[in-house]
């Protein structure tokens, strides 16, 4: 083992798949090591990664959301990814609020117990993940016509904004609804799963975050997605910069349909 300082002792887990959604769930066998202590803030979490030899690394918001279940996360641990967010560092798009402006530098961490993403000053302390694993960037393969966009990579087609009230807020019931009930183009059309809304999310951009040139000027604000916390919460992805949270089913929130035809 080598010799770190008692902040430096980490959980070693051999051979963790990691299951890449964007890479058409190819799992890529690593070594995935994860801090003990919740004592990092951004910075130190990628100096403690550099420190376990060559080659080593933080992971990527997209890898740590996709890690399987089996991942041993420790209990209400929160963690960092490389990804830091600001104004220089991505396109501003104006999308559909123009609420355009100068954001301080934020970093994305994860939360693995509720499968949550948030944005965080990078002076918060949590914990540290870590990789041997060479990066790949998430594949982004899109089709466009009038009437949607294809996700070649999920296999998914998204409906176009302008088909419906692009503004319009529902509550989780009356999304689900509002998504059966569509009859475009003569396709059956369901909310997306949490893996398929993430998957479109591209924080490259902001305001929103996702590739308007496909997807349109999408709302920077949250998108329901069909899964569910329990009976009371459900999942949503925030377009103003990649964010991933749950909300009461009740909450009026955003929608964007897709379909599997």
């Amino acid at each position: 083992m080598r010799g770190f300082e008692a902040d430096y002792w980490w959980t070693i887990v051999k051979n963790v798949s990691i299951l890449l959604f964007w890479m058409m769930a190819v799992s890529a066998s690593a070594d995935i090591h994860l801090s003990q202590h919740e004592s990092y803030t951004q910075e130190a979490a990628s100096d403690y990664c550099q420190n376990l030899g060559k080659g080593w690394r933080q992971l990527t918001i997209y890898e740590l959301f996709y890690l399987t279940k089996s991942t041993p996360f420790t209990d209400n641990y929160s963690y960092w990814s490389q990804n830091v967010i600001a104004s220089g560092d991505a396109v501003i798009g104006t999308g559909s609020e123009g609420d355009g402006g100068v954001l301080e530098k934020l970093g994305y961490s994860f939360f693995p117990k509720e499968r949550n993403i948030t944005l965080s000053p990078l002076t918060k302390k949590i914990a540290a993940a870590c990789t041997d694993l060479p990066e790949k960037k998430p594949v982004r393969a899109y089709q466009s016509n009038k009437t949607g966009t294809l996700d070649t990579t999920s296999g998914v087609y998204w409906h176009n904004l302008d088909s419906t009230d692009k503004k319009g807020k529902y509550s989780y019931d009356e999304a689900v609804q509002m998504c059966s009930n569509l009859t475009l183009e003569g396709k059956s059309w369901r909310l997306p799963t949490l893996e398929e809304l993430y998957g479109i999310v591209d924080i490259d951009h902001f305001r929103p975050s996702v590739d308007m040139n496909y997807f349109g000027p999408m709302m920077h604000r949250y998108y329901w997605s069909s899964d569910t916390l329990n009976e009371k919460e459900a999942y949503v992805v925030g377009f103003k910069l990649g964010s991933v949270a749950t909300v009461s089913k009740k909450e009026p929130v955003h929608v964007r349909c897709v379909s599997d035809e």
